[in-house]
């Protein structure tokens, strides 16, 4: 009897399938995945807003990732040895909340202060002996501050440095290493604690007494980023910058530049690029800037007015002002397209242009990434890949944290392609997928950081393809 056309054919499909599900996986495994298209949000880098969570727009909310907030010395230790950090913890809890870190420093002068007397030092320092500058402030511009009386420590008095250096131990004491603290700032010289003296009108301190405010804050603080601003107008630094760079190049203090888009172009922050994050603070709000012309880089007499883009491939930040309140919500409503590209170029941008891999292990195999990094700064915040063998089920089988794989070495504008010898060992004989996290660091499993690769992803992880684990 002679078998029908269509049973042949049947069998003939089934013959394939068996084939294809029982056939050897190929020798090596290729991917050149695409980059993801929109703003992505990872910790250690980003936009920030001035002031508590409470302050901003919602819309302007999603797109910061740190909160800016400047503290009076006079309102945390109110008399002496009695210390009110209620304030600074109502802060970080606020932003912890939403995912979100800080960067607070604590002022020992400031124009804007409304403290009885204009006292931001506390009132207690000046009765024990220490000197003070003294000025009644009409201000023309609302940068200057606010009308009335303010006082400013004599920053190089040693009663003052005492009394500060004994604060800033007990600040350290119940601070220091607080995760939610991405950047502590050193403000206690300055008006602002911007290390100049404007509007006060006398001359900065010395450059050793300047270093003596800068080292007293290294002794208090062991573990938290420290930063500092770099006294500049229009590129020109006065006589304390062989400290500002001793502080960044040798101590690796972050560099701060508090005049973006008016009086700087960016310059200043680069002296740090590889050392420690670059942090940007507008000059004045969106609605100023922009009346002044500043924000489309249109220069005044004086020289000032930058764009915002230029000041960031200028300075190699990793975290940038995007101001507060309704004026940030203006700012974004006015540049949307702007401020999504900008949110991948500010700080460190990952994307796996290319993974490379053994269809078939057994034992120690090589796995190869080429990694482009699309923002204008490395990584500063600690960082592992992660690498792991996932089931059908989503499970992870087995992980590996390869020191060969260094993000820290993904340097800006650049491709790295680094390998890695792996072995899964003990894992079961089968068939599984590779997939590819970003951790915290060695022996944490939990993926912290996105990559902007378009791949398949399960609980946070990169699948990068098949892989097959043979005897």
């Amino acid at each position: 009897m002679k078998t029908p056309r269509f049973l042949i054919l049947a069998v003939l499909l089934l013959a394939s399938v068996a084939a294809l599900s029982a056939a050897e996986p190929p020798p090596q495994t290729i991917i050149s995945p695409k980059p993801t298209t929109g703003p992505l949000f990872n910790p250690g880098k980003g936009w920030s807003l001035h002031g508590t969570t409470k302050w901003q727009e919602k819309e302007v909310l999603d797109f910061a990732r740190m909160g800016v907030i400047r503290f009076e010395w006079a309102a945390l230790e109110p008399r002496e040895g009695e210390y009110n950090w209620r304030p600074i913890e109502q802060v970080l809890e606020e932003w912890a909340k939403i995912g979100g870190v800080c960067n607070i420093g604590v002022m020992c002068a400031s124009t804007h202060s409304k403290l009885p007397g204009g006292y931001v030092t506390p009132k207690w320092v000046f009765d024990a002996g220490a000197k003070k500058h003294e000025l009644d402030l009409t201000p023309t511009m609302a940068t200057q501050g606010t009308s009335g009386h303010k006082v400013a420590p004599v920053f190089d008095d040693p009663i003052f440095l005492a009394k500060y250096r004994a604060f800033l131990k007990a600040f350290a004491k119940r601070f220091d290493g607080d995760p939610r603290i991405a950047v502590l700032d050193i403000r206690s010289y300055g008006n602002w604690g911007e290390c100049h003296m404007h509007p006060f009108k006398v001359p900065d301190i010395a450059p050793e007494k300047f270093r003596e405010h800068v080292q007293m804050h290294l002794d208090a603080f062991k573990k938290t980023q420290l930063c500092v601003s770099r006294n500049s107008n229009l590129g020109h630094y006065g006589p304390l910058k062989e400290i500002f760079d001793w502080a960044v190049l040798t101590q690796h203090i972050a560099p701060r530049r508090d005049g973006i888009c008016g009086n700087s172009d960016g310059k200043e922050t680069a002296i740090g690029l590889g050392l420690a994050p670059g942090v940007f603070e507008f000059y004045g709000d969106y609605d100023m800037m922009k009346k002044l012309g500043w924000w489309d880089g249109i220069k005044d007499q004086q020289g000032r007015g930058f764009r915002l883009e230029d000041c960031i491939e200028n300075g190699h930040p990793t975290w940038v002002d995007l101001g507060g309140g309704k004026s940030s919500l203006r700012l974004l409503n006015e540049n949307r397209a702007l401020v999504e590209r900008l949110s991948n170029r500010i700080g460190y941008h990952f994307h796996l242009t290319r993974a490379a891999w053994p269809g078939k292990i057994s034992g120690s195999f090589n796995l190869e990434l080429t990694v482009q990094n699309q923002g204008v700064a490395p990584i500063y915040i600690p960082c592992s890949v992660a690498v792991a063998l996932i089931d059908e089920s989503g499970k992870r089988i087995a992980t590996v944290w390869p020191n060969t794989l260094q993000p820290k070495q993904w340097q800006p504008d650049k491709t790295t392609k680094q390998t890695a010898a792996l072995n899964f060992k003990n894992a079961p004989v089968g068939r599984y997928r590779l997939a590819l996290a970003l951790t915290s660091k060695a022996d944490d499993a939990k993926p912290l950081i996105k990559f902007g690769t378009e791949l398949p992803v399960i609980d946070g992880w990169y699948v990068l393809g098949a892989i097959e684990v043979a005897k």
